[in-house]
């Protein structure tokens, strides 16, 4: 495949890395609004765009993949409002659309082990949920999309929750979602249900940034041919 990333910071160089080592072709990598405008015709020519780029980039990058008809996979997180839209003009203009807050395999395996664990603990009103995320100082978004994944199935699966809230102060049927950044950690993210008898925890740490970056490019390949909006679910077979 021949692909462009839209963003070329760390997560775009471990993109490229895996791209070419599945024998891909990187084209391109855009890291300004004017190289979508002087790189028209390198990107016609594109069989997939990757986007990890940044909240103020991600709408305007995947809007500019749907003017072209170009399939785009995008990682970026923190752009609630841009993300919608473009999943509705990708829904009602048939274009080829793959977003997840998070690429890794194992991050994945996890929200479901989280609704499952949300789901048992429903009886259970002497429990209290909290989701704490721990990321580098370069990460912009706070609480981090898989965090919000992570609550969102929650809310899902225990009816004690209606609502997320980011920090300290829940009230009686809202979600704790706290956040971190120190350090280069790539991941870090604990689900706690926490009594006045015990403690529950479940917890998914990366170790590098390699898994996204495979995820990524897997969901580049796997999107090829199709039309319409996807996720990691209908990567790994569990949507019907």
């Amino acid at each position: 495949m021949k692909i462009a990333l839209s963003g070329y910071g760390k997560m775009g160089h471990e993109v490229e890395k895996v791209a070419v080592a599945r024998g891909h072709e990187i084209l391109i990598a855009i890291d300004t609004p004017d190289a979508w405008i002087s790189a028209v015709k390198l990107l016609e020519s594109c069989d997939a765009v990757i986007d990890f780029s940044t909240p103020a980039a991600a709408s305007m990058a995947v809007n500019r993949c749907f003017d072209l008809g170009i399939p785009v996979v995008s990682g970026t997180t923190g752009w609630n409002d841009g993300l919608c839209a473009a999943i509705q003009r990708c829904l009602s203009g048939n274009y080829s659309f793959f977003h997840a807050p998070n690429f890794s395999i194992g991050v994945n395996i996890f929200f479901e082990i989280n609704r499952q664990l949300a789901q048992l603990m429903s009886p259970y009103s002497t429990y209290r949920a909290a989701i704490h995320e721990i990321h580098h100082i370069y990460k912009k978004d706070a609480p981090s999309g898989t965090a919000i994944a992570l609550a969102d199935g929650i809310i899902e699966a225990n009816q004690a929750y209606h609502r997320w809230v980011s920090g300290p102060g829940a009230n009686h049927g809202e979600l704790e979602v706290s956040s971190e950044r120190t350090g280069e950690i790539p991941g870090t993210h604990i689900v706690s249900w926490s009594s006045l008898t015990d403690d529950i925890e479940i917890k998914h740490t990366a170790r590098n940034r390699e898994g996204f970056a495979l995820g990524a490019v897997l969901a580049a390949e796997w999107l090829r041919g199709r039309k319409g909006f996807f996720g990691m679910a209908d990567l790994l077979g569990n949507n019907p």
